[in-house]
Parts: C-alpha cells; structure tokens; sequence
C-alpha cells in the first residue's frame, strides 16, 4: 500500500454523499456537519486493523499530512448519543496513539435521533467494540 492509494478529502466526500445518497432512497431524512468528535467515544464497524496500513499510516498522522475528515454515523439513544465510525479507522488509532482526544469529522446524523442503519448492525456483531480496543491483524 502507498500512500497515494490512503484517502482524500476529495474521496472521503464522495463517500460522505454516498452514504446520505442511500439512506435518501430509503426514505430516511439524515443530515450532516463537519465538526469535531471525541476519539475514544467511536464505535468501530469493521472487526480489526490492518498493522501494514497502520503503519503507513501513523507517520503521515503525525507529520499532520493526512488531515481528512473521518466518516462518522451519531445516534441518539435513551444513554445519549452513540457515534459509529464508518470510514477512518486506521486514522483514529493513530490519532489516539499519538494522544491526541478529538478528531474532525463529517457526522451523519437524522432529526428523528436514530434511524435504522446497517452500520450500526455490523458494530453489534462486532460486540460495539470503540475503536481504540480493535485488534491488529
């Protein structure tokens, strides 16, 4: 993997509109704004990290070269609000190894609080594990 092959902003929002673009055709009204989110509150929903990725990536985190905006999913829940990464797991490990406690992130969220969301079902199979507890693989 080379660096070019790793996100851009350009990517991440063609992402980004994706993902609204699909829960529009379901019908579900979702919105989204840029802002910061806190790091170890993230749930994962992807099972594990990949240590050759990581490693790659780590350096260009710290050297601040890879400042793209994560993907994140907030839900409302009766314990208040629950935010799913969905795309930036390798960079929000890197960002909490290097100590850092927020992130920049594009966050979908829908008025209604929660909405039906295969995101959020792939973390419960993963046990909603945060990202900061993901194994290397």
């Amino acid at each position: 993997m080379r660096p070019e092959d790793l996100v851009t902003h350009e990517k991440q929002l063609r992402s980004l509109r994706d993902v609204i673009a699909g829960y529009r055709t379901l019908g579900i009204r979702v919105e989204e704004e840029t802002r910061s989110v806190p790091l170890h509150s993230l749930i994962a929903t992807q099972n594990a990290i990949e240590r050759r990725k990581y490693d790659l990536v780590l350096p260009l985190v710290e050297a601040g070269e890879l400042d793209v905006p994560v993907l994140v999913e907030e839900h409302f829940t009766e314990g208040g609000y629950r935010r799913y990464l969905l795309d930036g797991h390798t960079r929000v490990r890197a960002h909490i190894e290097l100590g850092h406690r927020s992130i920049v992130a594009f966050v979908i969220w829908a008025p209604a609080g929660t909405w039906p969301s295969n995101f959020v079902q792939v973390a419960a199979e993963y046990g909603n594990v945060l990202v900061k507890d993901l194994p290397f693989i």
